[in-house]
């Protein structure tokens, strides 16, 4: 049984005012559910695996063996932090166990995009958990939010007493984890000896930052169809998906940075050969790549018939924009701020016309145009797991159009992610949120919205039109639609939809979510009001 708390987690379980969620009221949250589990493996088709076919390094110098289940769960020290140095050792709880066969037997069988992507989240990050707490924390929160995902899922209409009670309980011992995990790849980038903690770390960080973010959207619009007031901890947290993808992208890249430029010295004559995995069962992979079936009959099209005018649009605000700085005295804040619009855009552009693209992508597209980068022991990288980081990251061109749409976190400047968050976390965000979740919420004055976070907020809608393609994939599935539908919420209240045209025609974004909107009513924020 856990009695953690993740710092970062906005909860108070015990609230009085939360108690009236549903018909009958909702017990307080004491402890994560129990309920029996057992370790299940693949045994449809054996997976067996040595550190002979796999360098899995222990995480620490006496680190137990690979079939060991122990490993030190999560827990809180006297002063109430969370931290992997105070925590006691322990074994997994029935809990985590449950959550471990699940990820086993379904988690790490629908994120696969192809056979690489199967051996490292099915072979590959497993037998790292078992050596490596931080790695098994990201494993479990993972495998909570998809459980999550799944109970969610079947919930369509609304939710019941207990079904609320084993989300929260789910989300807070994701949460729990998450933390424990964040708290090791922040403290590891400057003091490792090996790296394949930390980029495993960092690539089930990015797929639960989403997940958990997918579920929130999912929760909010089940409330807002039932009537049904929920609590803030299961709610959209604005936009700490974006901090926490970008955070693991950040880390991740400047582990293979250095691993590419020790490449580029390295004698070839000692180069090892590149790691090729296995070939396993089809049966076991059902990727989800990016729309849903009537997404990409109907809307798909749309997108790739209207965005470059859109785009042309969007170029010559930002143009106009940069002509009404010049000449100016600005403060060199915001001259960085427009600078980052113009870089950002040639990015999404870039998005755009790889995800729009009709012509197929070769299988070999992901590693042709460079030279294959090979890793051993001497990078401190195990070779599958740096294969498949440069794949997941975008570094080379990628295949799925869901990477291929969602690298934009990862290529966009800092500067730019700083300004959208502003406007996202800012108090005319948290304004909009009441609004979104009681109708008739007395209105307040909401902050003016400076030309540079105006543009920013353009180019992110434009993208997040691009988001609403992967309605398919169940870790991403509406957020497009709820981010676009926060956009289009904002712009109306502040009277700025008849500026964003700029030629008197309909706002793209707006356009497209309307027409998603028609296709798949799931979430409506704008409506909210």
């Amino acid at each position: 049984m856990h009695s953690c708390r993740y710092q970062g987690l906005r909860s108070d379980l015990n609230s009085s005012e939360e108690q009236d969620l549903t018909d009958g009221s909702i017990p307080a949250l004491h402890s994560p559910l129990t309920r029996p589990g057992i370790l299940i493996s693949h045994t449809d088709e054996p997976l067996p695996l040595s550190r002979d076919h796999l360098p899995v390094p222990d995480s620490t110098p006496n680190s137990s063996s690979p079939s060991s289940l122990s490993y030190y769960s999560p827990s809180v020290n006297r002063s109430g932090d969370l931290g992997l140095d105070s925590c006691s050792p322990g074994i997994l709880d029935a809990t985590e166990l449950d959550l471990l066969s699940h990820y086993l037997t379904h988690t790490s069988q629908i994120i696969p995009f192809d056979n690489l992507d199967l051996y490292a989240l099915s072979v590959g990050m497993p037998n790292l958990a078992f050596n490596s707490k931080p790695v098994m924390s990201s494993l479990i929160a993972l495998a909570a939010a998809c459980k999550t995902h799944d109970i969610v899922k079947q919930a369509q209409m609304s939710l019941d007493g207990q079904t609320l009670m084993e989300v929260r309980e789910l989300l807070v011992l994701a949460e729990c984890h998450h933390g424990a995990s964040l708290q090791h790849i922040q403290q590891a980038v400057l003091s490792s000896d090996w790296y394949d903690n930390i980029l495993a770390n960092a690539a089930l960080m990015v797929l639960y930052a989403s997940a958990s973010h997918s579920i929130r959207v999912r929760l909010a619009a089940i409330a807002k169809r039932s009537g049904q007031q929920l609590p803030n901890d299961v709610l959209p947290q604005h936009s700490q998906w974006i901090s926490f993808t970008r955070a693991a992208h950040t880390a991740s890249t400047a582990v293979l940075k250095g691993i590419f430029d020790a490449n580029r010295h390295r004698s070839a004559t000692i180069s090892p050969p590149m790691f090729i995995p296995p070939e396993l069962p089809e049966k076991l992979l059902t990727p989800q790549n990016g729309p849903s079936d009537k997404i990409g009959r109907l809307f798909l099209p749309l997108v790739a018939s209207t965005y470059g005018r859109a785009f042309e649009n969007l170029r010559r605000k930002i143009e106009s924009t940069a002509a009404c700085f010049e000449g100016r005295e600005i403060p060199a804040l915001r001259q960085l701020e427009l600078d980052a619009c113009s870089k950002t855009l040639l990015f999404l552009e870039e998005c755009a016309s790889a995800s729009l693209s009709t012509r197929e992508v070769p299988v070999e597209a992901e590693v042709s145009g460079n030279q294959p980068i090979l890793f051993d022991e001497f990078f401190k990288v195990s070779p599958w797991l740096g294969r498949y980081m440069v794949s997941v990251t975008s570094i080379t061109s990628p295949r799925a159009l869901r990477r291929t749409i969602m690298s934009f976190l990862n290529k966009a400047p800092a500067e730019f992610l700083s300004l959208i968050q502003s406007v996202l976390d800012s108090s005319f965000a948290e304004v909009s949120a009441e609004s979104w979740m009681a109708r008739g919420s007395p209105s307040r004055e909401i902050p003016s919205l400076r030309a540079t976070q105006l543009l920013a907020l353009d180019i992110f809608a434009h993208w997040l039109v691009l988001v609403m393609l992967l309605d398919g994939v169940w870790w991403i599935g509406d957020i497009g639609q709820w981010e676009l539908g926060q956009v289009v919420c904002l712009m109306k209240s502040k009277g700025l939809l008849h500026l964003s045209g700029g030629t008197g025609e309909t706002w793209w974004p707006e356009s497209m979510y309307s027409v998603n909107m028609e296709l798949t009513p799931n979430v409506d924020p704008a409506g909210w009001g």
